[in-house]
């Protein structure tokens, strides 16, 4: 079997539970036995971001063990830079967190192998990136924003930006409803106490941009800072809401 270390933590006296995301079994914990031993020949294979193909021994209680592992790829580069260490921490934080353990999700799997695959080699390091893994993830996970009209009256993007260029009418991001809102939606939701962050038309084609775009075109999107810190707010508050824990803010993460 094939899967991508997630974590490894400690367990009894020289042995860890590694968290290993698969494509057919989802995300499952495992035993390692020995493994916080100088000898043992899995210490190394079975660092955090690695792919590995494993065996599996099942116990006489609730834990399966992993008797063999070797390496496939180690994404040696990621592991070289401080700063794609710190995008890809949180990468696995954020499939930890979202996932339950043994839901099978090939797309999920294959999604985030493709993205340690590109940026293990990327030559610029973009918080962009991540803020494009996140959106992507969430997506995957059946959160998928509506872009295309308003959520509340089906009003079309095409009619919300008319709106905007000839009265400057201002469309809103409607959480609750998982998308767009256009101007009046935006007033009547916010005036009922309804969660709307106000947002512009750049910040929405970008957000189109993001879900349709491949690893490569994301990294290279020209955007200034402060329709950066725009579109964040957008995916952050997104993020925030959907999962309905705390996050710190990977905006700040690099200064």
């Amino acid at each position: 079997m094939y899967g991508i270390v997630l974590s490894r933590r400690d367990f009894r006296e020289s042995d860890q539970i590694i968290s290993i995301l698969t494509a057919d079994e989802g995300k499952q914990e495992y035993i390692a036995r020995g493994i916080k031993k100088i000898i043992s020949k899995n210490t190394s294979h079975l660092e955090p971001c690695s792919l590995v193909s494993f065996g599996i021994a099942h116990g006489k209680k609730e834990f399966s063990y992993l008797p063999d592992v070797q390496p496939v790829e180690q994404f040696f580069y990621i592991r070289t830079s401080l700063q794609k260490l710190h995008i890809v921490g949180y990468s696995v934080d954020a499939i930890l967190n979202t996932l339950k353990d043994g839901e099978e999700d090939k797309k999920v799997y294959h999604f985030f192998l493709s993205f340690l695959k590109f940026f293990d080699t990327a030559e610029k390091i973009r918080l962009f990136l991540l803020d494009g893994f996140l959106i992507k993830l969430f997506s995957h996970l059946g959160y998928h924003p509506v872009i295309d009209a308003c959520v509340v009256c089906k009003k079309s993007y095409k009619d919300i930006g008319l709106e905007f260029l000839k009265q400057e009418l201002q469309p809103g991001w409607y959480f609750a409803g998982g998308g767009m809102v256009c101007c009046s939606c935006k007033i009547e939701k916010q005036k009922i106490g309804e969660t709307v962050l106000v947002c512009g038309l750049k910040e929405i084609s970008t957000l189109e941009f993001l879900l349709r775009s491949d690893w490569k075109d994301i990294l290279e999107y020209k955007l200034e800072k402060d329709e950066y810190k725009k579109i964040h707010k957008l995916i952050y508050e997104f993020v925030l809401y959907h999962s309905e824990k705390k996050w710190k803010d990977w905006g700040k993460m690099m200064g």
